[in-house]
């Protein structure tokens, strides 16, 4: 099965309960979705109408990358924050949407420090925040798509090394039953499959970015309202180095694998059809390795 994400057309990045826009979509992250994913949706509204830039279309003509956009009512005046809400309500709408039509498939994306759902498509529910630290390989923004397009398909054994081997982690941890504290055998498993992914971005591209990513997965704990679990669980936490990246010269990125449990409003519609709900990612360019 293919697996998409869904993200906005703008750059919306949250901290904490406040969102600001930048503009686009960066180049890098637009390579980094297209890596990491077999499809791209990208989100605009009637009411603010994002096109897609000539690079982006190239993504396009390859059926990796479309836009769909959300029918929204305006009403009322807005200030920047408010806008960038009408956004990522947009954007759950349309995910909302591919979900229903092929539950499983599709995941949402945002970038920043919180998920922003709107209340009337959200649910609270009680969920393993797993995350990894500055260890994915990203391309310079200024690497042609069609090298980003030839790499993804000529190395698609090492993606998918990665994506089966990381699926097999939030299952273990889905399955848990002592959670965070987990024994978590596909540790090494997923140390090499990144590092074998990273070997051949380096030879392929030279300098690269690192991201991050964190994750909420389905754990079938419930909610907090239903009385399911505790309070005492949320906020629990297990942190372990595991990977040791060799760029290269002896350089060193050290990387690490985070679990937290958390309390936090995800799309309804994904709830019960897929372990990852919802992700994070950041790309910073002090994670640049050669």
């Amino acid at each position: 099965m293919e697996r998409g994400i869904v993200t906005p057309a703008q750059e919306i990045i949250s901290n904490g309960d406040s969102l600001s826009m930048r503009g686009s979509l960066p180049p890098e992250q637009i390579r980094y979705l297209a890596l990491y994913w077999d499809k791209v949706v990208v989100t605009d509204s009637n009411i603010f109408g994002s096109g897609l830039s000539d690079e982006s279309k190239i993504l396009v003509d390859a059926g990796i990358l479309r836009k769909e956009t959300a029918r929204m009512s305006l009403n009322g005046t807005f200030n920047g924050s408010g806008l960038a809400k009408m956004h990522f309500d947009g954007l759950s709408q349309i995910t909302a949407s591919l979900t229903a039509k092929n539950p499983g498939q599709w995941a949402i994306h945002q970038s920043g420090d919180q998920l922003h759902i709107p209340k009337n498509m959200s649910k609270e529910l009680v969920t393993a925040d797993f995350e990894l630290s500055q260890c994915l390989p990203v391309p310079f923004p200024d690497l042609p798509l069609e090298k980003l397009i030839e790499f993804k398909f000529k190395r698609e054994d090492e993606l998918i090394a990665l994506r089966k081997t990381l699926d097999e982690l939030y299952l273990d941890i889905s399955n848990s039953q002592d959670i965070p504290r987990a024994k978590i055998v596909k540790i090494s498993q997923l140390e090499k499959a990144i590092n074998d992914l990273d070997v051949v971005a380096r030879e392929s591209w030279g300098s690269r970015l690192l991201a991050s990513r964190k994750v909420s997965l389905d754990i079938n704990l419930g909610s907090l309202s239903q009385g399911a679990v505790t309070g005492g669980i949320v906020g629990s936490t297990f942190s372990n180095p595991v990977l040791g990246l060799f760029a290269a010269a002896g350089q060193t990125i050290v990387s690490s694998m985070k679990f937290e449990v958390s309390s936090s409003n995800q799309l309804a519609s994904s709830i019960g059809h897929q372990l990852d709900l919802s992700y994070l990612s950041s790309l910073k360019q002090e994670s640049l390795v050669k």
